[in-house]
């Protein structure tokens, strides 16, 4: 996971409140653990391409826990690139006033998604962060369109995945 520590940190530790339902709090918990969502009524195989595409979108920051932390999830093959081009963003651009504070709080286990602010965020901190979220917004939309693209077409393979794999991930089945 080292390869991906700064995507992990701003794409799960910055939205941890999407694993609280989960039952975890911070990074550390999820440490050699899978996150799975709780099922759905219908397998992600049978679901209209739209709902379809509008969980994962909602879900992204479980599926990209579960892409980085188990080599054996369906198509992480295909979504390695896309995951490295933005470590790669990520650290080319840490100087960026809306990045460094994704990273921050990602650290942190503080949620923060600079493409929905909170409303609580004091005017001026919210001003700096909007006039800094270019960088942030095209990298993270790329990246949104094509790990979604393969989890859609992976979505028999993930229904297997989810009905088959438990929470843990055998440490000694992932590489190093």
């Amino acid at each position: 996971m080292s390869e991906f520590q700064m995507t992990h940190v701003a794409l799960v530790g910055a939205r941890i409140h999407s694993f609280q339902p989960l039952g975890f709090n911070s990074r550390s918990e999820l440490t050699m653990r899978r996150a799975l969502p709780a099922p759905e009524p219908v397998l992600l195989q049978h679901m209209d391409d739209d709902e379809l595409r509008a969980l994962f979108i909602t879900q992204l920051p479980i599926w990209v826990h579960n892409i980085i932390s188990d080599t054996t999830f369906p198509g992480r093959d295909r979504m390695l690139l896309s995951l490295r081009r933005f470590e790669g963003e990520l650290r080319d651009n840490r100087e960026n006033e809306v990045i460094a504070e994704v990273v921050n709080a990602g650290f942190r286990n503080r949620q923060l998604d600079p493409l929905d602010l909170p409303e609580s965020m004091p005017l001026r901190q919210r001003c700096i962060m909007l006039m800094n979220v270019e960088p942030w917004q095209a990298s993270y939309r790329q990246l949104e369109t094509e790990l979604v693209a393969v989890l859609m077409a992976e979505a028999g393979a993930i229904d297997t995945w989810l009905a088959t794999v438990g929470p843990e991930i055998d440490h000694k089945a992932v590489a190093v």
